[in-house]
């Protein structure tokens, strides 16, 4: 009997060691890249030149203040009329292998310029775009979301007041 229970002893061991190391390899640092392109709807604007200033995702399972991840800001500022049928890249980065289920853009200035020729300078009371959209990063992977702001949902005037409220359309995964 004595025998008999060293040897379970000895089996539970070796599953829990082969346990905490397969878990150690899944989490082991692999990463995987993201890149977050944004693109436009169509709207009377001549031009909407709208400057971001920080991408980040938030890892699955994570706490909100602990998940999240900045990405590296590729073009500050861009005329979103240019991307109707485009694309631009906005930030990217390598980030931990595993799933992802926000994203969070935050937009510090807007300005535009109407179809005759008026310039607007926006208001930007909240520039916190928010999706969300699950996504996977995998290793050695690399993950393309494209968001499309909704520049007509997105821009109202309030008396001689613009107002730039960023609203996001559709995030497709590529």
């Amino acid at each position: 009997r004595r025998t008999l229970a060293l040897a379970a002893v000895i089996v539970i061991v070796i599953v829990v060691a082969a346990s905490v190391g397969a878990y150690t390899l899944v989490s082991s640092g692999k990463k995987g890249t993201i890149m977050v392109y944004v693109k436009d709807s169509v709207g009377p604007w001549e031009h909407v030149n709208v400057t971001f200033d920080t991408v980040k995702v938030h890892r699955a399972n994570s706490t909100n203040n602990s998940g999240w991840i900045d990405l590296s800001v590729k073009n500050g500022t861009l005329d979103l009329v240019q991307f109707v049928n485009v694309s631009a890249l906005l930030g990217d980065g390598k980030i931990p292998v595993g799933k992802y289920t926000q994203i969070r853009i935050v937009v510090i200035n807007a300005t535009g310029v109407k179809t005759d020729g008026t310039q607007v300078n926006f208001t930007v009371p909240s520039g916190e775009l928010k999706a969300n959209h699950p996504f996977n990063i995998v290793s050695d992977g690399t993950t393309k979301l494209t968001v499309d702001i909704d520049l007509l949902g997105s821009i109202h005037q309030a008396g001689n007041k613009w107002i730039f409220s960023p609203v996001l359309g559709q995030v497709t995964q590529a």
